[in-house]
């Protein structure tokens, strides 16, 4: 150790040293506070997309009905939409189990959307793989003919009524300014 020494006399320390060091400190708090910010909004930007993706496919599942309802009633379109719903109920099953893993608060509220997409959906789909295929563009429905009374409780935190409208503020003119322009003539 002393030959470190004899390499590197210990220099006294000035006020110019510990500026410097104090400056390298406080470089690295700042590259660590954005390592972190950039870190936790990637995260939060993750779970959006997890939440979005999420709904979407509730919203797959709750459109499915109309799929059904508007087929034309060949084996392939039969294919296409057993396939579909299928791959719907996968994207369920998926994000069920993604929400479990990355937002455990969510899944709670996640499930009981789910259970009733499927509670409201699964008759609709069942009575629309009942009904005839469809054969001419006038048979289509230009609007949706089953409403989903029961989910949008679910995404708006369970509330079975609708949230009261918000108190507006009677309407305020505008303020006076102060300011005239003076007319010269």
């Amino acid at each position: 150790m002393s030959w470190l020494i004899a390499l590197f006399p210990p220099a006294p320390i000035t006020w110019d040293g510990i500026a410097t060091i104090a400056a390298a400190l406080l470089a690295a708090g700042i590259i660590a506070l954005g390592f972190l910010h950039e870190r936790r909004q990637h995260a939060r930007s993750r779970r959006a997309e997890a939440y979005a993706g999420a709904l979407q496919a509730v919203s797959d599942y709750l459109e499915a009905p109309y799929r059904v309802r508007r087929r034309s009633g060949t084996a392939a379109d039969r294919f296409a939409l057993t396939a579909h719903v299928s791959e719907i109920q996968s994207r369920l099953d998926f994000y069920t189990a993604h929400l479990a893993l990355i937002a455990p608060k969510v899944l709670d509220a996640y499930t009981a959307l789910v259970a009733a997409a499927k509670a409201e959906a699964g008759p609709q789909m069942s009575a629309a793989w009942k009904a005839r295929p469809t054969r001419h563009d006038r048979d289509v429905p230009p609007v949706a003919a089953d409403p989903h009374p029961r989910p949008h409780p679910a995404r708006r935190g369970g509330r079975r009524t609708p949230s009261p409208a918000p108190r507006r503020c009677p309407a305020r003119p505008p303020p006076r300014s102060r300011w005239r322009p003076s007319i010269r003539s």
